[in-house]
Order: structure tokens, then sequence, then C-alpha cells
């Protein structure tokens, strides 16, 4: 598998920071490191990959209000599985111990 990596936002290019505003400068700091955290969690949530954890009533829940589309994975905290929608129906995902 391979993994993602986006690119973070350079500092803020500021030349002559003598003739902006401090507060100006402050914020657009802020709004960089801001922008850098967000992009490293969306980073993580692509190569962390894994499936929300639902109740079984609101995993049916969002089958019948058509929330789900075909290749959702979802994980049932009720039954202690992993259901999927496949063709329009949700199907559940039997494990045997890892190795």
């Amino acid at each position: 598998m391979a993994t993602i990596f986006l690119d973070r936002v350079d500092a803020a290019p500021v030349i002559n920071n003598d003739t902006l505003d401090a507060q100006l400068l402050q914020w657009m700091w802020v709004l960089v490191d801001t922008l850098n955290e967000n992009i490293a969690d969306i980073q993580n949530a692509f190569n962390l990959l894994r499936a929300m954890s639902y109740t079984a009533a609101e995993i049916v829940q969002f089958q019948a209000g058509g929330l789900l589309v075909d290749g959702a994975l979802l994980y049932d905290t009720t039954n202690n599985l992993y259901v999927g929608r496949q063709s329009g129906l949700l199907v559940k995902f039997t494990t045997t111990a890892y190795p």
C-alpha cells in the first residue's frame, strides 16, 4: 500500500514586515500553522484509514435513509463486526484471528 504525502504550506511570504501591521503578521503565521495541522490530520486519515464505528441501529438507519453507497465500510459496535455495502445490500465480514 502506497503512503500518501500531502505538501505543507510554506511560511507566509512576507518580505517587508516593517510595512505590515503586527496583528496581520500574527494572523498569517497562525493561519499557516493551522492549515499545516489540518493537512497533517487529513494525511493521517488517508494513511491510517479505519472504519467508522456505529451501532447496528444507526447502520440500518443509514441504509434505510439512502446515506450509504456501495463500497462503504463500517464497524458495528453492537455486534462487534465489520459491515459493508455491496450491490446495494449490507453484508457482514467474517474474520479469523490474525495471523
